[in-house]
């Protein structure tokens, strides 16, 4: 048989599908592909999948990356049963043996429907505060539930991520888990994700039942959203709905059951109530959601107190720093107190069970002789002989007296004694345990950053289109549910959650909450190559490969000023604080400022870069200006457009700029440091070594005085004073 395909075999099939599937209506279908003409994969970590449009019919072909072996009986058996007992709630999923022809050989492959939609939480986070619109996504999930178990299968992983909210429908996706009857007997090849699971499941169960611990967690989760909106600011961390699993570990204990108690809704105490009892359960045994839900499943609620009022967390970002001083004070004396993604090293008490010494009382049986019969036959024994002393051995049976012996075992009784010793015994004890956590995060280039005045709130947005945020008080990650496709240059507004970025046909504007979009067309024969945004995301300035800017009205795509062609592609833009100055930057090295209002005036020009303008920035209300390129030079521009001053601060190049204070410029180095200037002299105040990638993306918190850091490799850290 040939060797396994790698990737790049799998790129090179899929350029001619018509030749290398075997599927017809795969035949038939155009692969999606990327800005280089060639198939754009998704890839993970067993296999790469391709996007196939046939018609009006999109496909999702997944190609494995290594041999499946057992995997590949179990895709077949899936394949058949939902093809025969599909759910309305399941999507068409085809096992192919021989999907793909390639060197020589014929390979497997995954053939299914290619879904779009809001993953559960994301749509249950746009509902909240609505608890009708709650309760018809909590009976959707109900009526998903019902169908998956008249079907005869069962998911596996019953989470957020594998539900998607299409329309009016829930669907779930990725079947590597899934079981159907003709598994029987065989283990489960993954056990779920930890926020969803029974903590007691194992590969060893798998069966019918496998879903109902996860379906009875969704569901609850759902009714309590209802019921109130602020239990997920407090318990949702990114990747789960309320739970996590050490709720599951102790059941009763951690805050989530007594604010659930605390809600006073009959309903929610009721299903909390099973779920703390269901944990002592095997999970075989577990009853079926709808059973649960008529009271019929058997199972007594587990009591569960309520904790009463909480005091709110107190914020580690938004307080003022504990030292005075202005930024240009401080700036030398920050750390680097906050990084991700990576991992991160919890504590917590757990109990644990250990062998030691514990001191116990006990009966033993001895054999003690009767005091009359022994008195008498002591003197018996005396009367034999001079008295020289006596011993007495019950054990035995024996008694010597003088220089008598006699037997006295038919004169002793057994007797019950207590006695103290030590044993070694089983102790239940609490230990303080540390365990370490992966932190989600990006996986490409940190393009755009956006912080909130008091730093609690981080968004990111990163070249391969990932918009998400950090919601700094709890460490919580979220993914925002707008994808953007992959682009060069990106721009975040500075007090708004709405990003523009340059893609190869167009200037896409996206809100980041909402989700709404704007797309502004650009001729591809002079396409945009540098984009900046005012501070609310309301106007965006465009700069084109002929060196041409036009300045629009993002909601409208109005067209409200343009800047005549500097005859050299504009590489680097930025706007003003209050919008009215914008700065540009080309690849002669040449620099325009220019006022945008009441009308459109050049206020300042030089060409004082060696190489093209990498960045730019204004400082706040307009007091300044600055550009740097790749030779590691700065270049100040004082308020009229005049040049102030120049640095050169090396570094491998600069990357990023941003004005920290009238005084004080932070600079993004290609070495991985953040230097400090003093705006008006150029002196460097500080450096800050944040690793070996090059920063690509600055944001300022300014009432915390702290300096966000993003980077190639799409790290992102905090700058600031130690706690």
């Amino acid at each position: 048989m040939a060797t396994w395909p790698d990737l790049t075999d799998y790129h090179e099939a899929l350029q001619s599908p018509q030749r290398s599937l075997n599927d017809s209506e795969l035949q038939r279908a155009q692969i999606d592909k990327d800005r280089f003409g060639m198939p754009k994969p998704a890839t993970g970590g067993n296999a790469v999948v391709y996007k196939a449009t046939e018609g009006q019919n999109v496909w999702a072909v997944r190609c494995f990356l290594r041999p499946i072996s057992d995997h590949a009986e179990r895709y077949a058996a899936i394949s058949k049963h939902l093809q025969k007992n599909r759910a309305a709630h399941s999507t068409k999923f085809f096992y192919l043996a021989d999907g793909l022809r390639i060197k020589g050989g014929t390979f497997p492959i995954v053939k299914m429907a290619w879904v779009q939609g809001q993953h559960l939480d994301r749509c249950a986070e746009s509902l909240l505060g609505q608890p009708k619109e709650l309760a018809g996504l909590r009976e959707k999930f109900r009526t998903l539930v019902k169908e998956v178990e008249a079907a005869k299968f069962a998911h596996g992983d019953l989470q957020h991520g594998n539900i998607l909210v299409s329309g009016k429908e829930l669907l779930l996706i990725d079947y590597d888990g899934m079981w159907v009857p003709a598994l029987i007997g065989r283990q489960a090849t993954e056990i779920g994700h930890r926020a969803y699971q029974h903590p007691k499941r194992s590969v060893s169960d798998y069966g019918p039942y496998l879903d109902r611990f996860s379906a009875l967690v969704i569901y609850l989760s759902l009714r309590a959203l209802e019921v109130d909106r602020k239990l997920w600011e407090q318990y949702y961390t990114g990747d789960n709905l309320l739970f996590g699993r050490e709720d599951f570990n102790e059941p009763g204990k951690t805050p989530i059951w007594g604010d659930l108690a605390g809600l006073n809704n009959p309903e929610v105490s009721y299903l909390a109530g099973v779920l703390a009892a269901l944990l002592t359960k095997p999970v075989k045994d577990l009853p079926r959601l709808e059973a649960v839900l008529s009271g019929s499943a058997g199972v007594k609620p587990r009591e569960l107190e309520s904790g009463g009022p909480r005091p709110a967390e107190k914020p580690k970002w938004s307080a003022k720093p504990s030292k005075s001083g202005s930024v240009v004070d401080l700036a030398p004396q920050w750390k680097a107190i906050w990084s991700r993604p990576g991992e991160k090293t919890e504590t917590r008490w757990k109990k644990e069970v250990k062998d030691g010494p514990v001191e116990v009382e006990s009966e033993v049986e001895v054999l003690a002789p009767d005091a009359v019969p022994l008195g008498a036959a002591a003197g018996a024994a005396l009367a034999a002989g001079a008295l020289m002393g006596a011993f007495i051995s019950p054990e035995l049976g024996l008694l010597a007296a003088g220089s008598g012996l006699v037997i006295t075992r038919g004169i002793s009784r057994v007797q019950r004694k207590k006695v103290k010793h030590i044993a070694i015994r089983p102790i239940e004890q609490q230990v303080l345990e540390q365990f370490k956590t992966s932190v989600p995060g990006h996986k490409s280039a940190v393009t755009s950053l956006q912080c909130t005045a008091d730093g609690r709130r981080l968004s990111v947005v990163t070249k391969f289109g990932e918009c998400a945020s950090w919601e700094l008080d709890t460490d919580g990650y979220k993914v925002s549910s707008v994808r953007l496709p992959p682009f060069d240059q990106s721009a975040l507004a500075s007090n708004s959650p709405k990003a523009a970025v340059v893609t190869d046909k167009s200037v896409l504007v996206a809100d980041l909450v909402s989700g709404n979009r704007v797309e502004i067309g650009v001729d591809a024969s002079n396409r945009a190559s540098a984009v900046a945004t005012t501070a609310d995301g309301g106007k965006v300035a465009f700069g084109q490969q002929s060196g041409q800017v036009q300045i629009v009205e993002a909601t409208t795509k109005r067209t409200l000023a343009q800047v005549p062609s500097v005859n050299s592609r504009i590489t680097a833009l930025a706007f003003s604080e209050d919008g009215t100055l914008l700065v540009m930057g080309s690849t002669g090295g040449g620099v325009q400022i220019h006022r945008l209002a009441p009308k459109l005036e050049k206020v300042g020009e030089g060409a004082h870069h060696r190489m093209a303008v990498t960045a730019a920035a204004a400082a706040p209300k307009g007091q300044g200006f600055a550009t740097a390129d790749d030779s590691g030079q700065v270049v100040l521009w004082g308020k009229n457009g005049q040049k102030q001053a120049a640095a050169s601060v090396g570094a491998r190049g600069i990357r990023a700029l941003l004005f920290l204070s009238d005084l004080a410029l932070a600079v993004g180095c290609n070495d991985g440091t953040v230097k400090i200037l003093n705006s008006s002299s150029g002196t460097v105040l500080a450096t800050h070594n944040l690793g070996i990638t090059a920063i690509t993306a600055l944001a300022f918190a300014k009432d915390k005085l702290a300096l966000a850091a993003g980077t190639q490799s799409g790290q992102v850290t905090m700058l600031a004073l130690e706690a």
